[in-house]
């Protein structure tokens, strides 16, 4: 039987997977509101470009926090640690 790998990867810092999840969800919502605005459902589709936004805006600040860790050397020695303990 092979050991199941868990969802968020325990060897990456946490600014790296919110940023990767922030893109995901940025699409998503932006795939949603893309439907409801071809649907003509322009009022159903502020919600989901709302959310799109507020993705990228997470995403592009995340991706701030992990470039300047990055380039101070914080991640060089990162170690196997459970999501809460993770250097951000």
């Amino acid at each position: 039987m092979s050991e199941s790998k868990p969802f968020i990867p325990l060897n990456k810092p946490r600014s790296w997977v919110i940023f990767i999840c922030a893109c995901l969800l940025g699409i998503a919502f932006g795939l949603l509101g893309f439907f409801f605005t071809s649907l003509g459902l322009k009022v159903v589709a502020v919600v989901p470009l709302s959310l799109y936004v507020l993705c990228w805006v997470i995403s592009f600040i995340s991706w701030l926090v992990f470039i300047s860790g990055f380039i101070s050397g914080r991640y060089i020695n990162i170690q196997h640690k459970k999501w809460s303990e993770q250097v951000w």
